[in-house]
């Protein structure tokens, strides 16, 4: 392990977030955290929060107190769910965009070791070519994804304009126990529980879904990584497999021990022709990133989760 760092992650209290500020208070870093969410109600630091610096407010509001001390700046403060891009697109630009400014400007003239921002690899919706690497342009399907291809661009911006380090992290669908509960995964087992249909937007799009401890791996990598290794650079994060939805719907009910109709219904805006089949070769060249998780292995403790989940809290 590198030397002990000082680490501030926005929106510390998300499924990416949570999972990060535990593994680097494993490794002994130092964690704070800037999050909307109430301490009270951040469940997902459960058993960890008193060890973690955590600051309850808007990265809006972001102020040099918030950095002093702190070498490493993590942002992952966002509107995280595609489909809220479409019902409320100026809040998801709100967030994705003005919510990067202030913690970049607030980042200028500070001595940073490194400044990793999580982007997202739906920010190339419809591939030019495949697999999908760092190099492929940015061609953003929907509004999601676009704001997401914003801060991208401003991270890099500000490296060039004023030398602050950043580096971007490209995650795919992130699965796993305390995973978001908006995600189509997450959503399918739960309708495999209560013996109800999987419906599928569209059909002939992939994805490729990586387990949350692989993602925190790469993370941590990135992280822990000599600054020449990482800074200036793009990382694809993820499993490395497409994945077909009707495929992924199967091993949902595999793994379940329980069939349910797949039902099938129209596209998201721009979502006809998205493939996600990403190349993480860079990653491992770099950083040493090798995803170990399959598909079905990861869906066991996933599935575990969600049937502990909605029996704690069953909902519509």
């Amino acid at each position: 392990m590198n030397s002990k760092k000082s680490v501030l992650i926005t929106g510390g209290a998300g499924f990416g977030g949570s999972g990060l500020s535990k593994e680097l208070l494993k490794r002994g870093h130092e964690v704070r955290t800037i999050d909307i969410i109430a301490p009270n109600e951040a469940w997902r630091l459960k058993g960890v929060i008193n060890d973690i610096d955590y600051r309850w407010k808007s990265v809006q509001d972001i102020k040099d107190d918030d950095l002093r001390g702190i070498d490493t700046v993590v942002h992952m403060a966002a509107q995280a769910d595609v489909p809220m891009g479409f019902t409320a697109p100026f809040w998801t630009g709100w967030e994705e965009t003005m919510g990067t400014i202030p913690v970049l400007e607030a980042c200028r003239n500070k001595s940073l070791d490194k400044f990793v921002l999580a982007s997202t690899g739906n920010v190339i919706g419809r591939p030019l070519y495949i697999p999908i690497d760092e190099k492929h342009p940015v061609v953003p399907h929907n509004p999601y994804s676009a704001t997401k291809a914003s801060q991208e661009l401003l991270a890099h911006a500000y490296r060039r304009c004023y030398d602050i380090p950043t580096a971007v992290m490209r995650n795919g669908i992130v699965y796993g126990p305390g995973m978001r509960k908006q995600i189509f995964i997450y959503i399918w087992l739960k309708n495999i529980l209560n013996n109800k249909p999987i419906m599928i937007e569209g059909g002939e799009q992939t994805r490729d879904p990586c387990y949350a401890s692989d993602t925190m791996d790469a993370w941590v990598k990135v992280l822990e990584a000599p600054r020449e290794k990482v800074i200036g650079e793009t990382f694809q994060v993820s499993r490395g497999v497409e994945w077909h939805m009707e495929d992924i719907a199967k091993m949902c009910m595999k793994v379940a021990g329980r069939e349910v109709p797949i039902k099938y219904t129209d596209y998201r805006p721009g979502e006809k022709g998205q493939r996600e089949c990403f190349d993480n070769s860079f990653a491992e060249k770099q950083v040493g990133y090798k995803p170990k998780v399959d598909l079905e292995e990861g869906l066991k403790p996933t599935w575990k989760w969600v049937k502990e989940q909605e029996a704690y809290n069953p909902l519509p």
